[in-house]
């Protein structure tokens, strides 16, 4: 069973965002994960902010989101590059001000953390973009294994988690995939390569691509991971 394919069996996503969002959550001990902040800010009038933190340190958070004083978004949340985050990355935040360093400091002391990571979903040159901060209590050795470890996991965690809440009351073009774009998603799923689907499908590695390419764009998705989690989510595939 693929990686995908095996978190999906683990959440619920039929019900609201919340209860997505608390099925989801359900899977952070087995990843070696802590705490967790997802962060849709892609919509101004309508901005998405979920953890499993305590509610009376998540509301202070987000009025700090909206008012784009958070470091996080402004510096994860604008490009794909992975960031490391949390106090024990202290080494690695040279672009932080005076100012956001203190406020990791403080974050991280709340959330009884010490280092975590970024994953961006849909970046945004203002920051107003898509993406998890995905944080341990380990110290930054500690966490460099376990995300050698697990950092598919995570990632794949990630698409699943935002595919899940996109689509919870969003209707997608599903019904227009032709049998061999879903037959690409599955084996994609699967964690098979361009080369070993084209050799599956008799088909070259281009067809492949092309099969793709058009199954990302009917499922309004972004990146390939994006489009296989929206047809797991889905139950295409």
């Amino acid at each position: 069973m693929s990686l995908t394919r095996a978190l999906a069996d683990q959440m619920d996503t039929d019900g609201p965002p919340a209860q997505i969002w608390r099925s989801a959550i359900g899977c952070l001990p087995a990843m070696g994960l802590s705490k967790v902040i997802y962060m849709d800010l892609s919509k101004n009038d309508a901005p998405l902010i979920l953890t499993n933190a305590s509610e009376s340190w998540a509301e202070p958070y987000r009025d700090t989101v909206r008012k784009e004083l958070d470091p996080f978004a402004r510096n994860c949340l604008t490009g794909f590059a992975t960031q490391l985050t949390g106090i024990g990355h202290s080494d690695t935040h040279s672009q932080l001000s005076q100012v956001e360093l203190g406020q990791v400091a403080q974050g991280s002391a709340a959330l009884d953390i010490c280092t975590g990571m970024s994953v961006t979903i849909q970046a945004d040159a203002r920051g107003a973009g898509v993406g998890l901060n995905l944080m341990t209590n380990l110290c930054a050795n500690q966490f460099a294994e376990l995300r050698r470890e697990h950092e598919n996991t995570w990632r794949a965690w990630c698409q699943f988690v935002y595919a899940s809440l996109a689509t919870s009351s969003a209707s997608h073009p599903w019904a227009s995939l032709t049998t061999k774009q879903r037959d690409c998603l599955a084996y994609v799923a699967d964690g098979f390569r361009t080369t070993e689907v084209a050799h599956k499908l008799g088909i070259s590695e281009a067809t492949v691509e092309l099969h793709m390419r058009n199954a990302r764009m009917r499922l309004n998705a972004k990146t390939r991971d994006q489009a296989v989690a929206i047809a797991v989510r889905l139950g295409l595939i």
